[in-house]
């Protein structure tokens, strides 16, 4: 079922704010002045400076280094489903990125687990993919689930990515979030089994959950 808070909101005569969503919760932010952010270009110097022994991936959210362990094989198994379902969908009208980098600004650059984005004549080899270029974003979440619902969440919406797809590998349900506005989604939909989503921003694409599914 689809929720629009704001329209719950307004029948219930209470004050709407986009932060009031089922399941998930608001980010403690301390003082600006206490914090000291990471820039993009920190994060490529750490890359270079690094010992070549530590393969670890990272991504950047909110200034905020984040170390991506190698992911696990139910992981990697509802990643790759995932990804074939979605670039069989799509076909050739958009490109299909997988854990590949998102520039959002200075001190945001995640690496989503499957970005479907408009097709440019480089193939993005001159750069990666910013907000405008990314029609939707899904991440896989088996360990991770809390930082994608909340923290990746709330970058995404700040970068008006319009829509944003969590598949919780363990409770087999995916959360859809639509509709970014004030740094937060307005509507946020969990779907199971047979439930069919339709993407918003994509004509041609949809798909019951379970094909999004192994069968383990």
């Amino acid at each position: 079922m689809l929720t629009d808070f704001r329209i719950l909101a307004q029948q219930r005569s209470v004050a709407y704010h986009p932060l009031v969503m089922a399941v998930l919760t608001p980010l403690p932010q301390p003082p600006a002045s206490m914090r000291r952010r990471t820039t993009v270009e920190e994060l490529y110097r750490l890359y270079e400076s690094r010992d070549p022994a530590d393969t670890r991936r990272m991504e950047l959210i909110e200034g905020e280094i984040a170390f991506m362990m190698p992911p696990g094989p139910l992981h990697s198994g509802f990643t790759d489903e995932t990804e074939d379902v979605i670039r069989r969908k799509v076909g050739r009208d958009y490109r299909v990125r997988c854990q590949h980098p998102i520039r959002i600004n200075r001190h945001n650059e995640p690496q989503p687990d499957i970005a479907v984005v408009k097709p440019r004549k480089d193939a993005y080899t001159l750069s990666h993919p910013d907000p405008d270029d990314v029609m939707l974003i899904i991440e896989v979440s088996d360990t991770s689930l809390e930082f994608d619902l909340n923290a990746k969440r709330q970058t995404y919406a700040k970068a008006e990515i319009a829509e944003y797809w969590v598949l919780d590998v363990n409770a087999r349900e995916l959360h859809v979030f639509l509709n970014p506005w004030q740094g937060d989604y307005t509507q946020h939909a969990t779907h199971r089994g047979e439930d069919e989503v339709v993407c918003t921003m994509i004509a041609d694409l949809k798909v019951r959950v379970s094909e999004l599914l192994p069968a383990v």
